[in-house]
């Protein structure tokens, strides 16, 4: 099993299918796909055999400047990567560590560059019953442990589960007190902009943003993320990458795409509104539906219903649908969990038909 969402590769290979044939909910991507301009900046520059003839911009300056734009902080903050879980391990490096606290269930990634930098991750787990809400006071507290780093992400990944942007910054305060760096997993943020640290990280030391570029952008073909930091701090991190980290493809691309308000906002709209939906038909079919801010919903699945990795299999081998099987979260119950990406409302119309269809099975 695929310890992410999204791998349709995988998923093709060892059930003999046409990955094109798949409809992805394990990912959480944009179902828009790229914004238009961006779009036919990419199909431009791809069939332009001067611009591919050149190295990329190694300073990513196009797309830093564009954010900058976006963001209102100073682009010398901004570091362009080949995308965010890339990041986290030349991040983690700058702090030289021992000990981290994630709070769990969590993204795969933040123990992988623990276990690859010989450091010790400590499990702050997260409450079922409060939907897997960070405790801010609770999570507080544990920092004085000697924790050298806190992974920390909002929205929470993969209940969906938001801080408000002062309870994160009472965090970033306690941790400054403990000597404990945060590193900010902001990957989804897009869907919850009032709640970003972005600015604060700019200026301050100690809080380090990390960003996804491809999940709201609808392209994940295109590997690039950013991570945003003090100055001096983003200066050390950027040393530490490939020297051309990310495609001039994927600079241009980003750069028109970030600079579209227009679907950003209608982005917003479609995904409030086909979120609630979708949590409406699942909550029908008795399904555990919890809260969440981001583009996706996570699931428990009753004890007497298929277990995830049955409804999963069910789901691909029946009707070509790709869900997310939870088991590989630390802190969740094998067998009950599943996460579903929200897509487009005829989509999920569709996928809630599928599984109300399996269910009574």
């Amino acid at each position: 099993m695929s310890l992410h969402g999204g791998d349709v590769w995988q998923v093709g290979e060892e059930l003999g299918l046409d990955p094109s044939n798949l409809l992805d909910f394990s990912a959480n991507i944009n179902p828009r796909g790229l914004p238009p301009r961006a779009l036919e900046r990419l199909a431009s520059d791809a069939s332009n055999q001067r611009t591919l003839g050149f190295y990329p911009d190694p300073s990513a300056r196009r797309l830093r400047m564009a954010l900058s734009r976006r963001l209102d902080i100073d682009p010398a903050s901004i570091v362009i990567g080949p995308g965010a879980e890339a990041l986290l391990s030349p991040a983690l490096r700058r702090h030289p560590a021992r000990r981290t606290l994630v709070p769990i269930p969590a993204f795969a990634e933040y123990r992988r560059v623990c276990l690859q930098q010989a450091i010790d991750c400590v499990p702050f787990p997260l409450d079922r019953a409060k939907c897997f809400r960070v405790p801010v006071n609770d999570l507080c507290r544990a920092l004085s442990s000697g924790i050298d780093v806190l992974f920390l992400n909002n929205p929470h990944n993969p209940s969906g589960a938001l801080l408000a942007a002062a309870e994160v910054r009472r965090i970033v305060d306690a941790a400054r007190a403990a000597g404990t760096l945060v590193l900010l997993d902001e990957a989804f943020i897009d869907y919850a902009g009032d709640a970003t640290l972005a600015g604060d990280a700019a200026i301050q030391s100690g809080l380090i943003v990390i960003r996804s570029l491809t999940k709201f952008y609808g392209c994940p073909a295109l590997r690039a993320g950013y991570l945003i930091a003090h100055p001096d701090t983003a200066r050390h991190i950027a040393s530490e990458l490939p020297v051309w980290p990310v495609t001039q493809l994927a600079i241009d691309t980003f750069a028109e795409a970030v600079e579209d308000c227009e679907y950003a906002a209608t982005s917003l709209r479609e995904n409030s509104e086909a979120r609630q939906a979708l949590s409406e038909s699942l909550q029908r079919l008795g399904l555990l539906v919890f809260p969440s801010a981001a583009n996706y919903l996570l699931i428990e699945l009753t004890p007497e219903m298929p277990s995830s990795s049955d409804l999963r299999l069910r789901l691909i081998q029946r009707h070509r649908m790709l869900i997310r099987n939870c088991d590989s979260y630390e802190g969740l119950q094998p067998g009950r969990y599943i996460r579903i990406a929200v897509r487009s409302a005829a989509e999920n119309l569709r996928l809630a038909e599928t599984l109300a269809e399996e269910l009574r099975q």
